[in-house]
């Protein structure tokens, strides 16, 4: 593994893990067992570095997505089922300092980084629904761009601290059931 490779995957882990606002270039340098000038090498701030992460945390995601949707041996309902696991545990590793730190401390990564979202549900999420209706799991006279509108707004909900914060859940358990309400409804079958 290259030096970059490795700088981003331990910078990766501590951002996820603690937020990048506690995690110092110094500790990563004792940890890397590396130099401050070979980390300033790769990366010329911290800020370069979180936006490095965040291309990374994107791409991972972006192909995670696209395997899933791929899986022929998968039906909508299987497909679903591994696109809701897989954001699960995306969020079981992204903590809420993490994610403070980026709405808080750097805007422009967190705004890059709410535009990637936008776009990754366009993409993933509206070829998963157009999965569920063909298989007529989804009612076909639905407008497309509503449901996609609804899922985009529902999933901000465990990303923002503030409805964190009000809700008192972490956003694991915010996503669990805003994905119950939005998949099933609140109507008692």
């Amino acid at each position: 593994m290259n030096v970059r490779t490795r700088i981003l995957k331990v910078a990766k882990q501590k951002f996820l893990k603690y937020g990048f606002h506690k995690v110092s270039m110094d500790s990563l340098v004792k940890e890397l067992r590396t130099s401050k000038s070979s980390l300033y090498n790769h990366f010329a701030s911290k800020e370069a570095l979180v936006q490095a992460v965040m291309d990374s945390l994107n791409n991972e995601i972006n192909t995670q997505l696209e395997e899933i949707l791929n899986d022929d041996k998968l039906s909508f309902k299987g497909k679903l089922a591994s696109v809701s696991d897989f954001t699960r545990n995306l969020l079981i590793s992204v903590s809420e300092e993490f994610l403070r730190d980026l709405e808080m401390n750097t805007p422009d990564i967190w705004d890059s980084f709410q535009q990637n979202r936008i776009e990754r549900i366009n993409k993933y999420y509206r070829r998963l629904f157009e999965i569920g209706i063909n298989e007529n799991v989804i009612r076909s006279n639905v407008n497309l761009d509503i449901i996609i509108a609804i899922y985009f707004n529902l999933m901000e909900l465990p990303l923002k601290n503030k409805y964190i914060d009000i809700l008192n859940m972490n956003n694991q358990n915010i996503y669990d059931d805003v994905t119950d309400v939005f998949l099933n409804g609140i109507i008692v079958k």
